[in-house]
């Protein structure tokens, strides 16, 4: 699943090449790729992060529910903390970053297929550095946490996301007050931005729409 029409192409030719591969599915989101895995006839599915509608977490989520649950490499151009926590916590068995060699992607492919788990170069080097850095550089997203950053990113404001989720303005504040320190956001719409990119809402609104739920999620001072 891949939102470019060229790399959906060029991957769908790239791993055809592969002795003991072949695409059944291809498709920008929930679409032909989607309809295989869900009759059970997909073994491996290469997935973007930053797919229209549902985003590339979700979609993860729903594969990995499937009765049949297909495996899943991750192939992203967007490789950071959360994208890899996200990922890897949702049951993802490969990361590739697409700055990496296609070769990754092959070598990836061929890894997960064979029951493995494989990080491309890119996603192996943020990783390590990571575990290096002991407990505290593993950031985790809190339930409550994930959630106010889904509803920022859906365009819902302080005041909403209290009403939502049943908490105080100040809590829905001082949480995404902390996301932006720990996601290096310079305001509520570099967190908006963030959500997107590491896939956790999907790229279904543009241009205005876009921006007029960045401006949304900053909406409004700081609660009393």
């Amino acid at each position: 699943m891949e939102d470019h029409i060229s790399v959906r192409q060029l991957l769908e030719a790239f791993i055809n090449l592969i002795p003991g591969f072949k695409v059944v599915g291809v498709s920008a989101g929930e679409g032909p790729a989607w309809e295989a895995a869900h009759r059970g006839e997909v073994d491996l599915v290469v997935l973007d992060l930053m797919i229209p509608g549902i985003g590339g977490i979700n979609a993860l989520q729903k594969l990995r529910a499937l009765p049949a649950a297909p495996r899943v490499i991750i192939y992203s151009g967007t490789t950071t903390v959360h994208s890899l926590q996200l990922a890897l916590a949702h049951g993802a068995a490969g990361y590739v970053d697409k700055g990496d060699s296609i070769e990754e992607l092959k070598s990836g492919l061929q890894r997960v297929s064979e029951g493995g788990i494989y990080f491309s170069q890119g996603a192996s080097r943020l990783m390590s550095s990571l575990m290096r850095s002991g407990p505290g550089g593993m950031l985790k997203l809190e339930p409550t946490e994930f959630r106010v950053l889904e509803l920022l990113a859906g365009g819902y404001s302080i005041k909403d996301i209290a009403k939502e989720m049943k908490i105080s303005d100040q809590k829905v504040y001082r949480t995404r007050q902390s996301l932006m320190e720990r996601a290096d956001a310079r305001n509520a719409q570099d967190l908006v931005r963030y959500a997107f990119e590491i896939g956790l809402v999907g790229l279904h609104r543009a241009g205005a729409e876009a921006t007029e739920a960045a401006a949304r999620a900053g909406e409004g001072r700081r609660p009393d």
